[in-house]
């Protein structure tokens, strides 16, 4: 992936695939969540970050923008927003968590909630390719302005998809801050950054923060 004197960094597109399932009710909601493959319950939580720049939510998932949206349930939406998946050790955890968060706020219910327009939610899964951008960074500098200038898939996959899929532990970027920079304390704040309550604009804009605030080198 990346030297330890040299950042490579990379971009990402997504092909989605449509898996036959759908909901238009919020206990149907439940029902799919609890028997969908573990890469659509990522691809419509974590991934969703990728898409939030293209249709703008203040819901960091498609789950929760479903409910609020369509379904208008507001309460249940905030609910299903909070925790992120990264709270969780894996992904069929979140999914144990999600369920919970449905079946409690069901419980009581003398009805199902169901869309106000008829629309439904279809289950999809993605297939991320990683895409060389032939943009490199070898100092403090020179990675302050790529972090400026490159395409928000590049921060989607060095600042989530790296922690998500890829299991890294960490971000890239903290990663080599700390290993290629030799600047811990900065790649430590790196790494406090919540791509779930940002966009990706959002956290450009903070992690521009962080770097313009440490002496360039």
């Amino acid at each position: 992936m990346n030297g330890t004197t040299t950042f490579e960094f990379r971009g990402c597109f997504e092909l989605r695939e449509s898996l036959g399932l759908h909901a238009d009710s919020e206990r149907h909601l439940m029902e799919r969540i609890e028997r969908a493959p573990a890469e659509s319950i990522y691809y419509h939580t974590v991934r969703s970050l990728l898409r939030r720049q293209v249709v703008p939510t203040p819901y960091p998932d498609d789950f929760a923008s479903w409910v609020a949206v369509d379904v208008q349930d507001k309460a249940l939406a905030e609910r299903l927003a909070l925790p992120s998946p990264f709270d969780f050790d894996s992904v069929d955890e979140f999914r144990g968590h999600l369920l919970e968060v449905l079946d409690d706020h069901l419980r009581d219910l003398r009805y199902d909630p169901r869309s106000s327009q008829g629309t439904r939610f279809y289950f999809l899964r993605g297939h991320l390719t990683e895409v060389p951008l032939g943009v490199v960074a070898n100092d403090l500098a020179s990675f302050t302005e790529c972090v400026r200038t490159i395409e928000d898939s590049s921060i989607y996959y060095h600042m989530v998809e790296s922690i998500g899929r890829l299991g890294r532990g960490r971000t890239d970027f903290a990663a080599w801050v700390d290993q290629g920079l030799g600047l811990a304390p900065l790649a430590a704040r790196i790494d406090e950054i919540d791509p779930f309550v940002k966009s990706l604009s959002g956290v450009r804009s903070h992690l521009l923060a962080l770097l313009e605030s440490e002496p360039q080198r």
